[in-house]
């Protein structure tokens, strides 16, 4: 690997530890090393820090404070 392509990753602790338990990245940068944005994208996608992912977990957030708000409601009710 490439000094500069290791110094970049040693910036980015989440790429380091992304390509250390991918690999294969090892190679794809040694082949290509202006491959950053690909690398970056695959991370997100692993991470799971995509937009979907996050509306995705909103998501489930709002249904939990709906359930915990309907169950709080119907014990007021019982009272």
């Amino acid at each position: 690997m490439r000094q500069e392509t290791y110094e970049y990753l040693k910036t980015k602790k989440h790429l380091h530890t992304f390509v250390r338990q991918n690999p294969i990245w090892y190679r794809k940068l040694s082949r290509h090393p202006r491959a950053f944005q690909i690398l970056e994208n695959e991370a997100k996608v692993y991470y799971k820090q995509t937009i979907p992912h996050k509306v995705q977990k909103l998501n489930q957030s709002l249904e939990m404070a709906s359930f915990m708000l309907q169950m709080y409601q119907g014990m007021r009710q019982s009272d």
